[in-house]
């Protein structure tokens, strides 16, 4: 009788055990995300371990077999990842759409880039660009693949632009490295010593609406969902506005 209760006293207490939630995610949420998970670990009492990479970095690790509970990507990857079943995109939630941007040194001149052509002239003029790889980040795919070609300086632009890897590329140019970076506003924000410029224009604009799904593989689906459910709150979302989102 004894061994039976102290088993059952351990299942009891091993099964109130806070859980790890693990997540992959686009790193234009990772300010928002982590002021959001930090409010659910508090409610809950379980953790969050997120792992933060450009789109691309984060399709390849997963093709090379890793894993998590929650994965938080553009919606357009989302689809990606649904047919090659890795996710339910049917059931993800949209969590908030940033645009793109430019930023300067604080205390710079801030360029115009309100109209095609004054873009087009801002690229021009300037000493040195930084954007992401267009292989690795869905703001570089579209900057390198449809903002150059459509001003018709790719080839110009691509001669002095140093490109960024991941995290935050705007510390670039609050570091003095480079005069002007374009990236998504998320994460131009975070960035101390950087004046945001303002969006691309809206003829070359891009939205990227920010989901989140639950991976087939997760370990810990309660809970993940759970925090998917938080995320996708009004109080959960209000991080996300907070700091650049729009309402997908």
């Amino acid at each position: 009788m004894k061994c039976i209760a102290a088993a059952s006293l351990f299942l009891c207490c091993t099964s109130a055990l806070p859980a790890e939630v693990t997540v992959l995610s686009g790193g234009a949420v990772k300010s928002a995300f982590t002021e959001a998970a930090r409010a659910w670990e508090q409610k809950t009492g379980n953790k969050v371990n997120a792992t933060f990479a450009p789109a691309g970095d984060l399709r390849r690790k997963i093709a090379a077999g890793e894993s998590a509970d929650v994965l938080i990507v553009p919606e357009e990857n989302m689809a990606e990842l649904g047919r090659a079943g890795v996710v339910d995109a049917s059931a993800g939630k949209p969590l908030g759409a940033v645009a793109m941007g430019a930023a300067v040194k604080k205390g710079a001149p801030v360029p115009d880039i309100s109209t095609p052509e004054a873009l087009k002239r801002t690229l021009l003029d300037a000493k040195s660009v930084t954007y992401m790889d267009p292989s690795r980040g869905t703001s570089g795919k579209h900057f390198d693949e449809s903002v150059l070609p459509a001003l018709g300086i790719r080839d110009q632009v691509r001669a002095k632009a140093t490109l960024g890897e991941g995290g935050f590329i705007a510390e670039k140019v609050a570091r003095g490295e480079v005069e002007i970076a374009f990236h998504q506003i998320t994460e131009i924000l975070p960035v101390p010593g950087v004046t945001v410029v303002g969006p691309l224009p809206k003829e070359l604009q891009k939205l990227t609406v920010y989901s989140g799904a639950m991976m087939k593989s997760a370990t810990h689906a309660a809970e993940g969902q759970s925090l998917l459910d938080y995320l996708a709150s009004p109080e959960g979302r209000k991080a996300f506005l907070d700091r650049g989102f729009t309402a997908p």
